[in-house]
């Protein structure tokens, strides 16, 4: 898997320390334009993780909020229940997903509500991802026979971390920040005695969501 991290060598990661208040809520927004004729597909997931000083782990993959991880669509071995609108949550409700978007010119939220997160979850993880799909013409650059989907195929990709006063926490343009990959971990919330802070890691992959989760494992 190829990792590029955009953080300067001996540089730490920049916190933004955000509430004392350990039941804060938060929504995640990934919106996305595309008028290009073919079918990309932009998704943003989250973990409920536990962070022992050794990186953010995820040991159970009902603690994967993702598409991928629905019975919907994965029928075989999703841990999570999609309600009939298409939304979804971890089972104690700490995470929800407002639903997969496939179509064009769209958006999607997730909703991080800390009072009910599982006992010893310290760190969400947020990512987002875009599908290979059929390209078709509309774009100048690049091989129309080339089917590895990346933020450089879509014309505006946007996340947005926002606390619930609707305040503005941090916000990544993954069309041009990170046009050659096709997976980016935004940041993650941490929380700690003190309450929940934000730290931004803008780390770009190339791979799929099963290349994130060994990252989490």
């Amino acid at each position: 898997m190829l990792t590029l991290s955009l953080e300067k060598p001996g540089t730490a990661s920049p916190k933004l320390r955000l509430s004392l208040n350990k039941g804060a809520q938060f929504t995640v927004r990934v919106e996305w334009q595309c008028d290009a004729d073919h079918k990309d597909d932009v998704d943003v997931h989250a973990l409920e993780a536990r962070n022992d000083g050794n990186g953010a782990k995820v040991t159970e993959l009902a603690s994967v909020l993702s598409t991928y991880n629905t019975k919907l669509m994965n029928p075989r071995s999703g841990a999570l229940t999609a309600e009939p609108d298409g939304s979804f949550r971890t089972p104690g409700g700490g995470l929800s997903h407002s639903g997969d978007k496939r179509v064009q010119n769209n958006t999607e939220t997730i909703f991080i509500d800390g009072s009910k997160l599982p006992l010893g979850v310290n760190e969400i993880p947020i990512l987002v991802t875009v599908h290979e799909a059929e390209h078709g013409d509309g774009h100048d650059d690049g091989d129309k026979e080339e089917e590895e989907a990346a933020f450089g195929d879509i014309d505006v990709c946007t996340i947005t971390l926002l606390d619930d006063a609707g305040k503005e926490l941090g916000a990544y343009r993954l069309s041009e920040e990170f046009k050659e990959f096709n997976v980016v971990q935004l940041g993650s919330l941490l929380l700690g005695e003190d309450g929940w802070e934000y730290v931004a890691v803008g780390n770009g992959f190339n791979g799929d969501f099963n290349d994130v989760l060994t990252h989490f494992s």
